[in-house]
This record gives C-alpha cells, structure tokens and sequence, in this order.
C-alpha cells in the first residue's frame, strides 16, 4: 500500500499546487530522503533544511515558509536537484517562494538584507552602473554598495582584504564579450513579460 506521508494536507493543498505550479516541481512527490540536505553546502547556515521547507509547503505552512532564511540563504548550486531521486529540484522551489514573499510584501524585518543582497546581485546582472558589466558580476563595486546601503562599511573588512589578495573581489570589472551585450538584458525582459501574463 501506498503512503500518503508526502501528500499535502488536504484543506491546505492550494499553496503546495500553487508553489508547484510556479516552479514546474513536483514537491508533492517529494518522501524526506534528505539526499538534498545531506550534500547542500550551505545548509548549516539555513534555518530549516530543504526537505523541511519542502515538507511545510506540503503541509500548506505559508507563514512559515516565508519566514525562513532558507530560500534566500540558497545559492542554486543545484546539488540537492542531481541528488533527489524524484527530480525536484529545490532552488526552482527557493526562487519560486522568494518571489512569492516579494510579490506578498510578506519579508521579516530580519531578512532585509538577504533581499538587498538579493536584489542588488540582480541588478549587478542587469548591467547596473557601478556594480557590474552586462551578465558579469562586479564583485568590489556589488560589496561597496551593499556596504552603503546597510552602513557595515568596516565590517568583514579583513576577509575583503584576503578575497582581494587572492584574486576574488578584482578592481576593476569583467568586461562581457562584445557579440554577447544585450543577450542578458533580453533574458531579463522575457523573464518579465512572462510575469505580467
């Protein structure tokens, strides 16, 4: 016989099918293995593991989904979507539940500056000035002005200091190839065409 254990709860169903319509992931078929959580790097940081956020969208726990750090904590490694044996792949699920915490205005004052973080990474993407070339992070232009906006200015000043010196923060931008400028931009504005459909 079957069991039903990763079956969303019925009453609470419509945020499980609604998170899995957005992010094309079948999290229903989703039975806690914890092979996604056992080979995330980052998971010692997160406030639940993959599989427990998983599991509350399941169990339609809305509130406490957006009130975790996990989703904006996960860097779309794409380890936890090689290691699942359902083919779920979590950071679809993560970007789908950021989206939908920005669309609600529904962000803990706590997580503030993951989102700017957040934010400001995407628009390091879009070409922004200052803080990137087209499709190429700026990794010294993106920290200055997140420094900025939050005023940590001489914080984590002594690993800025040994990224710089070992190449990781340069100081000048990446350049993106010529043939490919635009490319990024285009994605961008797909992406938001697709979303006010």
């Amino acid at each position: 016989m079957m069991s039903t254990v990763n079956q969303p709860v019925k009453g609470k169903a419509s945020f499980c099918r609604e998170i899995e319509e957005k992010s094309h992931q079948p999290i229903s078929s989703c039975y806690h293995c914890m092979k996604c959580a056992g080979g995330c790097p980052i998971n010692f940081v997160m406030e639940h593991n993959n599989y427990e956020i998983l599991r509350m969208i399941q169990l339609g726990e809305k509130d406490k989904v957006f009130a975790s750090n996990t989703p904006w904590l996960c860097v779309g490694c794409k380890t936890c979507a090689v290691r699942c044996p359902n083919g779920i792949d979590t950071s679809k699920v993560m970007d789908t539940i950021k989206m939908e915490t920005i669309a609600e205005d529904k962000i803990p004052a706590s997580h503030y500056n993951i989102k700017l973080f957040y934010e400001l990474f995407l628009d390091s993407m879009k070409g922004f000035p200052i803080i990137g070339g087209e499709g190429r992070g700026y990794e010294l232009g993106l920290m200055g002005l997140y420094k900025m906006c939050t005023g940590t200015y001489l914080a984590d000043m002594d690993l800025g200091k040994e990224m710089t010196k070992r190449g990781k923060m340069p100081f000048l931008p990446h350049n993106a190839l010529k043939k490919r400028k635009g490319e990024i931009k285009k994605i961008f504005q797909r992406a938001k065409e697709k979303k006010a459909r």
